[in-house]
């Protein structure tokens, strides 16, 4: 408390002389942090500044008071525990603002007494409150309003706080806005002394690992907790206490922390008194940013006017003087910088001396900070520039920075390029009416064609049904026994109307997926076992034709996907039935494996193979591949080509390997979720 006697003696001393009360009222006003005093029976005698927006309307009062979420006033808390306590006690708790927001605070009690020993009131600290920082942006603390960078000093104070907690070292660093674990450190003690050309290393400390707190206390255990915090290694520090310290806006500027070699047996209070140390070193830390931040700013645009290649001058808006120019303005125009610096911008400007003065008030008032003009070089030639100009205070007085940019060649080759582009605009013109013309007559024949694949639906389908119907009905004797050659004939039509039924199906799909109305309709679902469902429907026809079927899968791994279930069945089961197809002895396999973010599904099989001709069309509509050996199978060759499409509706992608004699291996990958 040095530096309040230092800077403010009359006010501590005069309210010294008042009572006790008063004394406390005079240091509460004089404190950074939030505090309310209570009289004896519960009257608020003292509300300073930082904790005005604590207070609210109480229901059935005429007065403000402190009350929690649910209505209840702060002072039957600390009545209700202050029974039970000796002394300081805390009281953790949800609390209206003044602000209509309901925030969780942490207050400190302290008790006060009569002289017969009967409840005398309290003194509570606010120091966890959130709209602390904000607060002292909003009420600057009276100890600071006059203190500059250079009267900074932190030393008496994190002395004074190392002192008050009876501890052995502490440190106040400055944390650098680009590294938030490490610090820059201004302040630091040990068992007294003060420490010149000490780093404190914040990386391992529990400065870093507080996880977004403000304030971390390590009551105990320090060594094993924090094994990487060298300082505390060194000093065999057992308990550590610290904050954050935060600017105007919520950033994290600085670190407080305090290291003691015995653990800390009130860690609420200690905390709290860290807290209030910190409100007060924080404007002194903020101020002493803010000039550095000036200094290097000024120094940051001195060298940018110096030595930017662009011309740069500052000019007065009312006398319309050239005040200063860079070395780039002065060879630009040809003038030295004796010369320019003593003439008028309209001695440049080819403008009316009017007209000038009005750019120049409208660059002074921000209205507008973009011109083109024509300036006046030293040999008499015009140039035309882009002018960039705005407001800018030196020095207390007003002036115009002014950024110019010699645009005459560019405007040269602007105009043949508006040459070239009426001509262009010509063409594009034509070109694009004979595009309109062309998309459309494609766009009626897309519309004939889908109108075309809808109408042959319709109307194959219902007689494909009673071909198929009848047929299976006479092929079963339902209809009348039949002969040996009936039965072969009707069952030959009944295969081609199976067969016709199944083409109809796969090119009303084609139609669909052509006309990009099919989506991923996706779920949560296991892949796995989608497989095993798969591959247990269609084994009965791998045994019925001698083929073993394989499923291979990562053992005790769940292969989840968020995807479209049934457009993935549609497409293992026609690549295993495409597989079988082409198989006559051997074994179909199905492999699914992770890789990165996609399932990839693998369908291999041990026939006849693909010639390497026949590969880059074995996807397409139509196509019926012949494999060496193995002849024309039954199918509309479709299957693959539908396959694909799917595959891409999936977002996903099927491909294939195959060489003649050694079987195919067809590999669909899908992104594990589907959007």
């Amino acid at each position: 408390m040095s530096q309040l006697d230092d800077r403010s003696p009359g006010a501590i001393s005069q309210a010294a002389e008042l009572g006790p009360l008063a004394f406390i009222d005079a240091l509460a006003e004089m404190m950074p942090t939030p505090i309310v005093v209570y009289a004896g029976d519960g009257r608020i005698t003292l509300v300073n500044r930082p904790a005005e927006h604590l207070l609210v309307a109480a229901p059935d009062r005429l007065d403000r008071r402190v009350l929690t979420f649910d209505g209840m006033d702060l002072w039957e808390l600390i009545t209700s525990k202050s029974k039970d306590a000796a002394s300081f006690f805390t009281i953790e708790g949800r609390i209206r603002t003044a602000t209509s927001r309901s925030e969780d605070t942490s207050f400190v009690v302290a008790p006060l007494a009569t002289g017969h020993g009967a409840p005398g009131g309290a003194i509570v600290f606010a120091y966890d409150s959130p709209d602390e920082r904000d607060g002292a942006a909003l009420h600057p603390h009276p100890l600071d309003a006059s203190a500059g960078a250079e009267d900074v000093s932190f030393l008496p104070i994190l002395r004074l706080l190392v002192e008050r907690l009876g501890s052995d070292g502490g440190v106040l660093a400055e944390i650098e806005p680009d590294r938030p674990t490490h610090g820059n450190t201004l302040a630091a003690v040990l068992d007294g002394e003060i420490l010149t050309d000490f780093q404190w290393e914040m990386v391992g400390t529990p400065a870093t690992g507080s996880r977004g707190r403000r304030a971390m206390v390590q009551a105990n255990g320090l060594l094993a907790a924090y094994p990487d915090d060298s300082w505390a290694a060194k000093e065999r520090f057992e308990s550590y206490v610290g904050t954050y310290l935060f600017d105007e806006y919520g950033g994290r500027v600085g670190v407080l922390g305090v290291y003691s070699r015995d653990p800390i047996e009130s860690p609420a209070i200690v905390r709290g008194m860290v807290r209030l140390f910190a409100a007060r070193i924080a404007p002194s830390l903020r101020h002493l940013r803010a000039e550095r931040d000036l200094r290097e700013s000024e120094e940051r645009y001195s060298a940018l006017f110096e030595d930017s290649h662009l011309p740069i001058m500052l000019v007065d808006p009312v006398s319309t003087q050239i005040l200063d120019a860079n070395n780039a303005a002065c060879a630009f125009y040809g003038h030295t910088h004796e010369d320019l610096t003593t003439m008028s911008v309209m001695q440049i400007n080819t403008l009316d001396p009017d007209d000038v003065r009005k750019e120049l008030s409208r660059a002074a008032d921000g209205t507008r900070d973009y011109f083109q003009f024509h300036h006046r070089l030293a040999d008499g030639s015009v140039r035309d520039v882009e002018v960039y100009s705005g407001p800018i205070a030196v020095h207390g007085r007003q002036l115009l920075y002014t950024i110019i940019h010699d645009v005459t060649e560019r405007h040269h080759a602007a105009s043949e390029l508006e040459r070239y582009k009426k001509e262009l605009e010509r063409l594009l013109r034509r070109r694009t009416d004979d595009l309109m013309k062309s998309n459309a007559e494609l766009q009626q024949t897309t519309i004939a064609s889908e109108s075309f694949y809808e109408n042959v639906g319709l109307e194959l389908r219902t007689p494909l049904h009673t071909i198929i119907g009848f047929s299976d009905l006479m092929s079963r004797g339902m209809a009348g026994p039949l002969n040996d050659e009936q039965q072969v004939q009707t069952n030959m039509i009944l295969d081609a109307g199976r067969t016709l039924a199944a083409l109809l199906d796969d090119v009303l799909e084609l139609s669909r997926l052509d006309t990009g109305v099919e989506r991923c309709d996706p779920e949560q679902f296991d892949v796995g076992e989608l497989i095993d469902s798969v591959a247990l429907g269609i084994r009965p026809v791998a045994e019925e034709r001698g083929l073993r079927l394989e499923v291979r899968m990562p053992q005790d791994v769940s292969l989840d996907a968020y995807t479209d279930r049934n457009k993935l069945e549609q497409i293992i089961l026609q690549l295993l039935s495409n597989a079988l197809k082409y198989t006559t002895a051997g074994t179909v396999t199905i492999e699914a494996t992770y890789a990165e973010d996609e399932c990839v599904i693998t369908v291999s099989d041990t026939g006849v193979g693909i010639e390497s001709a026949e590969l880059p069309h074995i996807f397409e509509e139509f196509r019926q591949v012949t494999r060496q050996s193995a002849g024309t199978h039954e199918g509309t060759g479709l299957g693959l080509a539908v396959s694909k499409r799917l595959a891409g509706v999936l977002q996903g992608s099927i491909s294939v390997k195959s060489e003649p004699g050694r079987g195919a291996a067809f590999t669909l990958r899908i992104p594990l979720r589907c959007s």
